[in-house]
């Protein structure tokens, strides 16, 4: 039986970066362990975050740290997202003839950072080229396991968002699955995408089926389409169901 893997369903999403395919994700923290009392776990991570983005203490920019259970080791984790707006409006300036504006924008001024809870270190700065305009939005889902909780990160590309999925297990940040989620939003013709969890068909991990879906009480005039946060609903038929496949660290679908 042949089965096709989710990235080749979503070959739309090359511009979007995948920097979590290295299992050493983790190098030596800024801060000497000596000093880290003297100092908070946020400021801590801001020194750090700078340290290795080489931020300037003149820049301003977007930063929030999101904790969670990421794996099963039972010590608190923790994600953290950079968003340098200023930095991308700064180098559009300086471009001649280029539309980042109108694109919201785009590059690499998204970033995030895990940080593990057991070893004490935060990873290397993992970008998502994406509109900065729209900061990353983190949530943590138990799709993998009940005991721990899956990364999700959500990201715009002037009127779309996607979705990622991303499995961390014994220092291995990996990408998983990765959906869009609304396109051509502010327009007459939409598109929008359901997504629902189930019992996993072919391991513990829980299935991803995706639905065609429906924004709630839609008007294509968006005064801000960058900032637009829609309420989807199921509208329609099954389109997709994935399976976890633990040897390739993928969601899989069987081929039509």
């Amino acid at each position: 039986m042949k089965y096709l893997v989710f990235s080749l369903l979503t070959l739309f999403l090359s511009s979007c970066v995948d920097p979590a395919t290295d299992k050493d994700v983790f190098n030596q923290p800024v801060v000497k362990k000596k000093d880290k009392g003297e100092v908070s776990f946020e400021e801590r991570m801001r020194r750090e975050v700078e340290a290795k983005l080489s931020i300037p203490a003149t820049e301003k920019y977007k930063f929030e740290i999101k904790k969670g259970y990421l794996n099963a080791d039972e010590k608190e984790d923790a994600v953290i997202t950079v968003n340098r707006l200023e930095l991308a409006k700064y180098e559009a300036e300086k471009e001649k003839g280029g539309n980042r504006k109108e694109l919201g924008y785009m590059g690499n001024y998204n970033f995030f950072f895990y940080y593990d809870g057991k070893i004490d270190k935060l990873s290397i700065p993992m970008p998502i080229g994406s509109s900065a305009k729209s900061p990353l939005k983190v949530s943590f889902e138990n799709v993998q396991s009940e005991v721990y909780q899956d990364l999700i990160i959500e990201y715009r590309i002037r009127n779309s968002a996607f979705r990622n999925y991303y499995v961390i297990e014994n220092g291995s940040l990996a990408l998983v699955f990765q959906w869009k989620l609304f396109d051509m939003a502010g327009t007459d013709q939409y598109e929008a995408n359901y997504i629902e969890y189930a019992q996993g068909s072919r391991s513990l991990a829980k299935d991803i089926i995706i639905y065609k879906g429906k924004i709630k009480n839609y008007s294509p005039k968006i005064p801000d389409v960058y900032q637009y946060n829609p309420e989807i609903e199921k509208d329609g038929p099954q389109l997709y169901r994935f399976f976890y496949d633990p040897a390739s660290m993928k969601y899989m679908t069987q081929k039509q």
